[in-house]
């Protein structure tokens, strides 16, 4: 019988039951629940209760999805991004998202140089020489600073943001292909997710403003650099071209995920607006390393007094330690030169990769950051392919909404002769009888 897991008369004893079904795996990530009204007939309870249920779980983030366009979901239970990859003996991976940690600066440089005394309970909720750092540094970029908070990475500062903002059932505007985790993220919230269509400049001018007509956008998320998974910053002549197109709806939260920051190759083109509601996020992990959960978040007074408002009924502060420590490595002769060298080997491998592709007429995009986006016909069986070569690349399919089939490729665990022979097999895979490609 479908739905047989459905059990209860109340929100918490149908919630229960769900609860159960995910742990027990009869149900799986990414399967849909029954409509509140089918399941309100189903288990003879009102839409309300039914609802409620479905509420509680979606906030305790075992549901995803909402109101609209694929209804309530079971939710993964990892995040996308997190997930352990698991690969044949010898397999090069190049599906993770992780940079190359052979770029990363060692700590135990600046250790000496950081005052590792814990703070109190009552101490300023920042470290004062850390806020410095930042005001000079976002400054230089042209970046409005003067209102300021710090928390546990982009998603973290994303959700805040949002958590203030929207309501269940808003419509946030999304780069399609895009982030996962941010999918699920929203969907959790309950937003109604707005694709826009991308290309080599970024969002593309006629896929917003067409998803901008009518009105009713609460929120836009964007990329300005190193977008993920296409690789792509916004241009100066797009940036300009969706700033006036946003001018037009003042109440609309603008949200830039910066993630890739200091390491980008060319200046930041895409800048907050000047008036209006917006979020400029910059979080440290790519320049410094994955364990340092931090990430800068510049905007409007309004949405930074309420983020900070929200941050401190919960963690309250971001470890002042950890603000010392980054500020340290920030500053650290040795983290600039790392970083050079960093953009220096992304760029031999990306154009190596690249130029063997259009040796043999395949389009691909990637012009920053550590990934490259291959359209292709077939996802599941290029992948396959792929593997039986040695190489294990990411199938686009989690990363799109309405953009068409591709597979992204990571440059971290590449040299510039293996992306050569990476580049070399794809193109055999891409081209031969089989023909996977668009």
């Amino acid at each position: 019988m479908p739905h047989s897991y459905l059990h209860g008369e109340t929100a918490a004893d149908i919630a229960a039951s769900i609860e159960r079904a995910v742990r027990l795996e009869h149900v799986l990530p990414g399967d849909r629940l029954p409509s509140v009204r089918d399941a309100g007939e189903l288990l003879g309870v009102s839409r309300n209760t039914v609802a409620a249920a479905y509420g509680r779980l979606r906030d305790a983030g075992l549901l995803i999805g909402g109101p609209g366009r694929g209804g309530m979901r079971i939710a993964r239970v990892h995040p996308f991004e997190g997930r352990a990859l698991e690969l044949p003996s010898g397999a090069c991976d190049l599906a993770s998202g992780n940079i190359d940690s052979a770029f990363l600066p060692r700590l135990e440089h600046v250790l000496t140089d950081v005052d590792l005394r814990s703070s109190g309970y009552d101490a300023e909720s920042d470290d004062p020489g850390f806020v410095a750092l930042l005001r000079e540094r976002l400054g230089f970029e042209g970046l409005d600073t003067r209102h300021l908070c710090l928390l546990s990475g982009a998603l973290d500062a994303i959700e805040r943001a949002l958590r203030t903002h929207i309501r269940p059932g808003a419509y946030v505007l999304v780069e399609d292909p895009g982030f996962p985790p941010l999918f699920d993220l929203l969907r959790s919230l309950g937003a109604r997710l707005k694709p826009m269509p991308m290309d080599a400049e970024g969002p593309t001018v006629e896929g917003v403003a067409a998803q901008l007509r009518g009105g009713g956008a609460a929120a836009v998320i964007l990329t300005p650099r190193a977008q993920n998974p296409m690789g792509v910053d916004i241009s100066p002549a797009r940036a300009r071209a969706l700033t006036a197109l946003f001018a037009n709806h003042p109440d609309m939260l603008v949200i830039l995920d910066d993630h890739w920051g200091p390491l980008s190759e060319h200046s930041l083109a895409m800048l907050p607006p000047r008036q209006g509601r917006w979020l400029f996020i910059r979080s440290v992990s790519k320049f410094l390393g994955p364990d340092f959960r931090l990430a800068i978040a510049l905007g409007d007074e309004v949405t930074i007094d309420r983020i900070r408002r929200q941050h401190a009924l919960g963690p309250r502060w971001v470890s002042r330690l950890l603000q010392r420590m980054a500020g340290a490595l920030w500053q650290s002769p040795e983290t600039e030169q790392q970083m050079e060298k960093a953009r220096v080997a992304y760029r031999k491998r990306r154009k190596a990769f690249l130029a063997t592709l259009a040796e043999h007429d395949i389009p691909a995009m990637g012009t920053s950051g550590v990934h490259i986006w291959v359209p292709v016909r077939r996802e599941a069986e290029l992948v396959q392919a792929m593997l039986g070569l040695g190489w294990a690349v990411q199938a686009g399919e989690p990363f799109r909404i309405d953009s068409p089939p591709a597979v992204r490729i990571g440059l971290a665990n590449l040299t510039v002769d293996s992306a050569r022979k990476a580049a070399k097999d794809l193109a055999q895979c891409l081209t031969g009888p089989r023909r996977f490609l668009s």
